[in-house]
């Protein structure tokens, strides 16, 4: 195999993210020893203010970046690369690690390593929310974004706290929204897979603008992957390198079909509902009369109104 030479490469190890076992992390920490001219390794503790630290590195003449973690830890350092040079590689170490399986990338760390010798990468598009914000696997406004913090706290072994999640599941209503596209609204829907009603019966919903929609919903996903949280498809046929989002507006479900669509598409799995309207953008701004709950990645960023853009390209990775 052909190896392909960096200058400068840094590692962060997260020992936090996936199993305990260290040697996999010494194998890897080898692997790129010898794919460099010089390693540096940060070791990743609650302590550390990564994004900052991501962010000082990067200016060092940094030409590979490798995280050995989960999706939190690729998220803060990744935001850090952001229209840089710089490029990312992945060796996922976490529970569900979003990116790399939208990327097709490999769990096995010896084969992630066969990848970065390989030196091939893809540039992909990174999500912005309020022009501040970065986001990889996908952002949501409404019910799903209440739920996200209550997710990790499971994760973390607090498992009392699946009743409330449920409870908020089952006793929230749907909002209206109003979604303004930088498109008009007849090119950027997609599909309705609400009994397939031709789109043209459907117009009465839109707005004076053309490029405006209103419609009653439980919450929307602005997919820049079609992966988030517990490898949920939330947003299926998103295109991480096409230039735009996959928006799906989950509207009319019963509480016990929202649950068990949850259910049906998590781990990876593909499963298209017949109450989705799934349209496409570069950018979105998303308004609404009661304040809903924003997140991108599974962080809450406040309250609607938030405009959504694409930056296309934006992010060198390692990937097949």
């Amino acid at each position: 195999m052909n190896a392909f030479r960096y200058k400068k490469i840094v590692l962060f190890q997260n020992p936090w993210s996936g199993t305990p076992n260290l040697e996999p992390r010494r194998k890897i920490r080898a692997r790129l020893e010898g794919l460099g001219d010089s390693l540096l390794e940060v070791v990743v503790d609650r302590e550390l203010n990564l994004a900052r630290c991501a962010t000082e590195i990067v200016k060092g003449n940094v030409d590979l970046v490798v995280v050995a973690g989960g999706d939190g830890t690729v998220r803060e350092v990744a935001g850090a690369l952001v229209s840089t040079d710089v490029t990312l590689a992945i060796v996922p170490f976490g529970t569900f690690n979003n990116l790399a399986l939208s990327l097709k990338l490999p769990r096995d760390p010896e084969a992630a390593c066969d990848l970065i010798q390989e030196g091939v990468t893809r540039l992909i598009d990174v999500g912005m929310a309020n022009q501040h914000h970065a986001f990889f696997e996908g952002a949501g406004v409404g019910v799903d974004a209440d739920l996200f913090p209550i997710a990790e706290e499971v994760k973390s072994g607090r498992f009392h706290r699946i009743g409330r999640a449920i409870r908020l599941a089952l006793s929230h209503r749907q909002a209206p929204v109003e979604m303004r596209f930088d498109r008009p609204v007849i090119i950027a829907h997609q599909s309705s897979l609400r009994g397939m009603i031709p789109l043209k019966r459907r117009r009465r919903r839109f707005l004076g603008h053309k490029n405006r929609v209103r419609l009653r919903c439980s919450f929307v996903v602005i997919g820049n992957g079609p992966y988030y949280g517990g490898n949920f498809n939330v947003c299926p046929g998103a295109v991480l390198d096409d230039g735009l989002f996959s928006i799906s507006v989950y509207r009319d479900f019963s509480k016990l079909e929202l649950l068990s669509h949850f259910w049906s598409i998590s781990g990876g799995r593909r499963l298209y509902s017949p109450k989705m309207e799934v349209f496409t953008a570069h950018r979105v701004e998303i308004w609404s009369r009661r304040s809903l709950s924003v997140h991108v990645d599974g962080q809450l960023i406040g309250t609607t109104p938030v405009q959504f853009d694409v930056l296309p390209r934006a992010l060198k990775v390692i990937a097949p």
